[in-house]
């Protein structure tokens, strides 16, 4: 059977091009050539590594042989035939065809079982006129004859079949692409990287777009420094070419490896998956004999989902809520009330007396600062006495406050760093908009927790607070209406401990059922891919 090709730019060698118009091996290839079955514009042509030039006619005699591969039962999911070409999925951890490297069970020996037509087709890859990764999933196009393979190739070829793919990736990818050619690693054979047309890399284009997190969410995903990021994107990836590894070189040269990639991403991300994840997600084409336009999806198989919803999981991280209010409102009933709900919580008041003792930082700082003045005995913490009577001066409460600010600051942050994946964590600032911690890397959801004027006092005064006290903390906070505007949330506290242990629960509730879940966002994903 004679076949004739027009060479592209570029096309290399004689041998390997006419390996991959034909999909048989170079070996094979390289004898034909040398048994003088192939002409280049109408001259024979014996030198398997003759360079071929743009538009040279290469005729090849090809012999008809069938291939002696044996078909294998197995199940296969099939979403289009007809009599010329069929679109099926392959599996993950499936070779599409044999090769000296490969000596099990191939997509291939499936395909022989469902399309027993293929047995006529000469060589080891019957049928077979693009192929995906061993680990890769998702929609492959058969040629179920010959004509049909000869037609599909050619379409290939002309780029005219588009070819789109999933990916889960490390980090919040953004959407782009990438033309950076691709060839043979220059030192591990079993590598491509990006390699200049000049030095043997060949034209490859990329481009992709972020599915998840869609950009309103991505702006809200915390990033982390000097540690390996343990964001995850959804991608959507068009590949115009089909060189080797393509979409994983790319990728991973612009800095977000995909998941699960042994050779192409650190090992602490290829570590994340079972295999690289990767699924051929869309196919589509013209139909090569009826013109009809073509279009197929395929969602990815479960290993897919289960990793992308492990690292969902990873990544929900908790509400942190800053209860706020003015003296006597109820603020430390509402911290304990979370702490019975098994809820981690933190307390500035707690933080500024363990500050407070001996050798801890606050102490040094006072200590360092004013000499004995707040620290007359080494042994002991620091006299808070002294220090609030010396805070009646308004610009010396500031520099006091801009001392130890930052430290009870620094406490909270790590106190929700080290409870974010909890539901909720819980920290009690009452100065939290009078500091204005503005330039925190954390934007918590706030509560102020109010009563009446004459309820906060006499909660106050049943403490032993004197009206003087009382009048002095008060100055220091900024006025209740105030704090209720400011806040998020209001919480009254008028009536006890059972109105406020109410309220709070019931906005926790609230909150958790607008916190969205990874099952959540995965039916979201899905809905949309569909």
């Amino acid at each position: 059977m004679k076949q004739e090709f027009i060479a592209p730019n570029r096309a290399g060698r004689l041998d390997s091009f006419l390996s991959e118009q034909t999909q048989i091996s170079r070996s094979k290839i390289k004898k034909y050539i040398e048994n003088n079955m192939v002409t280049i514009n109408s001259l024979v042509c014996t030198d398997p590594s003759k360079k071929i030039q743009e538009g040279d006619i290469i005729a090849f005699n090809r012999p008809q042989e069938a291939n002696t591969l044996a078909a294998a039962e197995n199940s296969l999911t099939i979403y289009y035939q007809d009599k010329f070409l069929a679109v099926i999925e392959k599996k993950a951890g499936l070779t599409v065809h044999p090769c000296p490297s490969c000596q099990e069970e191939t997509l291939v020996h499936h395909l022989l079982y469902h399309f027993p037509s293929l047995k006529t087709m000469e060589g080891e890859r019957p049928g077979i006129v693009h192929r995906l990764d061993k680990d890769t999933s998702g929609l492959m196009l058969i040629a179920l004859t010959e004509e049909s393979r000869l037609k599909l190739s050619d379409a290939f070829c002309e780029k005219s079949i588009k070819k789109t793919y999933l990916a889960l990736v490390q980090g919040i990818c953004p959407n782009g692409e990438s033309r950076e050619s691709i060839g043979r690693h220059p030192s591990i054979k079993t590598k491509m990287a990006l390699v200049p047309v000049n030095k043997g890399g060949r034209e490859a284009y990329s481009e992709w777009q972020r599915i998840y997190p869609q950009q309103r969410q991505a702006q809200t995903v915390p990033q982390t420094t000097n540690k390996q990021n343990e964001n995850v994107s959804l991608m959507k990836v068009r590949i115009h070419t089909g060189r080797t590894h393509q979409i994983r070189v790319h990728l991973s040269a612009f800095g977000y490896p995909l998941l699960g990639d042994e050779v192409y991403a650190p090992s602490a991300v290829a570590q994340k998956a079972p295999r690289q994840m990767l699924h051929a997600y869309k196919l589509c084409f013209e139909h090569p004999f009826t013109g009809d336009h073509l279009e197929f999806t395929s969602l990815p198989p479960a290993d897919f989902w289960e990793c992308l919803e492990e690292q969902l999981v990873l990544q929900q991280k908790a509400i942190p809520l800053i209860v706020t209010g003015n003296s006597g409102s109820g603020k430390s009933a509402l911290l304990e009330t979370a702490a019975r709900q098994n809820l981690p919580t933190f307390s500035a008041d707690a933080c500024i007396r363990e500050l407070y003792q001996v050798n801890n930082d606050a102490w040094y700082l006072l200590k360092q600062q004013y000499g004995t003045q707040f620290v007359p005995d080494e042994t002991k913490p620091v006299d808070k006495i002294a220090l609030a009577s010396a805070m009646q001066d308004t610009n010396f409460k500031q520099e006091i406050e801009n001392l130890l600010h930052p430290l009870v600051y620094s406490r909270m942050l790590d106190f929700f760093a080290k409870h974010e994946h909890a539901p909720f964590a819980v920290a009690e600032i009452p100065l939290w908009f009078e500091s204005k911690p503005h330039k925190l890397p954390l934007k918590p959801l706030t509560i102020c927790v109010s009563a009446a004027k004459e309820i906060r006092y006499a909660r106050l005064k049943s403490r032993s607070w004197t009206d003087e006290i009382i009048a002095s903390m008060e100055s220091w906070q900024i006025p209740q209406e105030e704090k209720r505007r400011l806040a998020d949330f209001e919480i009254p506290n008028n009536q006890g401990l059972a109105e406020l242990e109410e309220n709070f629960l019931q906005l926790l509730h609230n909150l958790q059922e607008k916190n969205t879940t990874a099952a959540a966002i995965l039916a979201d994903i899905k809905k949309q891919l569909a």
